[in-house]
């Protein structure tokens, strides 16, 4: 896609525009760096999602989001504490999309 065929960020009338970014995607990954001041965490690296495309106003563009966090979900059908008061054990679990 050209820069000529990226539609402007500018649907809403003139009196109520916001500046917004719009990004034509063209790849998205991430990276473990250490934090800095806008992650505001104690933690040794963080996760960063970077978007790679094409901007509104055409430009290449790579947008750095923080404080994305992975997480994955098991679920659990017993009680929330096992009655013997050992530890529990996840014989097995599906990872979902």
């Amino acid at each position: 896609m050209s820069p000529s065929q990226v539609a402007p960020a500018t649907d809403s009338p003139k009196a109520t525009r916001t500046p917004r970014l719009q990004v034509y995607l063209n790849h998205i990954d991430h990276t473990l760096i250490p934090p800095g001041p806008l992650d505001n965490s104690s933690l040794y690296r963080v996760p960063v999602l970077r978007i790679f495309g094409l901007s509104s106003a055409g430009q290449k563009t790579c947008v750095h989001v923080h404080q994305v966090y992975p997480y994955f979900y098991v679920a659990y059908p017993g009680k929330p504490s096992p009655p013997h008061g050992g530890s529990v054990s996840i014989s097995s679990f599906c990872l979902c999309a």
